[in-house]
């Protein structure tokens, strides 16, 4: 058995975040047709963190493979970093393993491509000003995506203490960055707000949020945590990634459902159905909308196939046999 390598730099140099976009942008719709196979993902809890098992399988595509990720918050107190990972990938004709490749980044690449895309898909055209709560990995491809599909000319990072918010804007170039320590305001003028972070309290309050605002939610990933809250979900549109599991997993829904506040049909469409226009995104400009996102396999499989195409392509990786 022949297997190819990829390194995060091989990752890296293979998939650009426009292409990630693309890649989860087409997985989504074949999730949403029914062209794909991706179980609710398998969680294992440990005394200090999780590990989650996600398996996937899009028809279309010919993306089949698995990863294995963990998040282990106190990693941070060690000088490791909270998130490992690794993508496993398939050919789909003869179930041999092809490619290994890590998945930390890939993780980051996907979770900011799939907000990529629902950005694109719900956030007004014009939008200048985005707000991203967290600074880590993944609030850093947050970044990346926005920027790659609005005219963002201002980022605002919101993290709890405030020195990686502004260790972060400090390193983002090419846009007028800054850490903003106060929630309200750094939500007061945002066109777009990435939620990333792992709270179980919602981290800005809703008032504070502008009409028209479009919100991505793609930091909680359990029925325990809560980045939103509620009463902005009430006057929402809301789409998520797929509906079963963030009616599972996804707390920012969870919570309120339990609560009464709203019901399962408050959620108005998946992703896949408004990025193929057999759903609606967008009703008006002053419409807040909000993307919910806890991780789906598909975007995994999606994004490692374009790797490993593109690593064959320009002879990145290492080549073993096993």
């Amino acid at each position: 058995m022949r297997l190819r390598v990829l390194s995060r730099q091989d990752v890296v140099d293979a998939v650009p975040m426009a292409t990630a976009i693309d890649a989860v942008a087409e997985a989504y719709q074949e999730l949403s047709r029914g062209r794909a196979q991706s179980p609710v993902r398998l969680g294992l809890d440990a005394p200090l963190g999780t590990a989650l098992f996600m398996p996937g399988y899009l028809m279309d595509s010919g993306a089949m493979g698995a990863k294995i990720v963990s998040f282990f918050q106190q990693n941070q107190e060690r000088g490791l970093a909270s998130i490992h990972g690794i993508v496993l990938m398939l050919d789909p004709e003869t179930g041999v393993p092809i490619a290994i490749m890590d998945g930390t980044y890939l993780t980051a690449l996907r979770t900011g491509a799939g907000s990529g895309a629902a950005t694109r898909a719900l956030a007004r055209d014009d939008a200048r000003v985005l707000t991203v709560f967290g600074a880590g990995g993944q609030a850093r491809a947050q970044i990346e995506a926005v920027l790659a599909v609005r005219p963002i000319d201002e980022v605002r990072v919101v993290s709890r203490g405030g020195a990686s918010a502004r260790a972060l804007a400090a390193e983002l170039e090419g846009v007028a960055a800054r850490a903003v320590d106060d929630p309200s305001e750094a939500v007061s003028g945002a066109d777009v707000i990435c939620a990333a972070t792992t709270s179980k309290t919602p981290v800005f309050p809703a008032d504070a949020v502008d009409p028209g605002t479009h919100i991505n939610g793609v930091g909680s990933f359990k029925p325990d945590m809560q980045e939103i809250a509620a009463e902005l979900l009430q006057h929402a549109r809301v789409v998520v990634d797929a509906r079963d599991a963030a009616l599972e997993e996804a707390g920012d829904l969870i919570i309120p459902i339990a609560d009464g506040l709203f019901g399962e049909h408050h959620i108005a469409a998946d992703i896949g159905e408004v990025l193929s226009g057999r759903a609606e995104g967008r009703r008006s400009r002053d419409e807040i909308t909000y993307f919910k996102s806890v991780g789906n396999a598909v975007q995994d499989v999606a994004v490692g196939l374009r790797a490993v195409r593109e690593a064959e392509a320009k002879g990145l990786g290492t080549t073993i046999d096993l």
